[in-house]
């Protein structure tokens, strides 16, 4: 499985869509072998390519826009977003099952905002739910 983190000074880059490098980190080895990779492409659709062509199977990152997550999902990326703290953490977290547990997660988001993002990308708001 190959993770890539957008890395900035060593910390999940705070916005993915800007970030201008990522690591890459295989997780099929015992210590995980890890590289970086720099983003030229500034387009959602190249940079959505990019991440598919690199062959990355989960994107750990801070925030992110919802036209991207959706280009990504659509190459098979599971975007894990939201994260915040030192790239080897975050890493080390998701291979303990760990990242949940709210370490991690960027100020002022909580992962319950998640479900009400996923609600209204299909179309209905959270009051309509409440109230259907």
């Amino acid at each position: 499985m190959r993770i890539a983190v957008p890395d900035w000074q060593g910390r999940v880059s705070p916005v993915f869509d800007v970030a201008e490098r990522v690591v890459l980190i295989d997780l099929d080895g015992e210590c995980g072998d890890q590289r970086a990779e720099s983003f030229a492409s500034t387009t959602p659709h190249q940079r959505a390519q990019h991440m598919s062509e690199l062959g990355v199977d989960v994107l750990l990152c801070g925030a992110i826009s919802w036209p991207l997550e959706a280009l990504l999902t659509s190459n098979g990326i599971r975007v894990v977003p939201l994260l915040c703290g030192g790239v080897e953490d975050v890493v080390q977290a998701f291979r303990d099952g760990t990242l949940e547990d709210g370490k991690f997660t960027m100020p002022g988001c909580c992962r319950r905002g998640q479900r009400v993002r996923a609600r209204r990308r299909r179309g209905r708001s959270r009051a309509t739910e409440e109230f259907s």
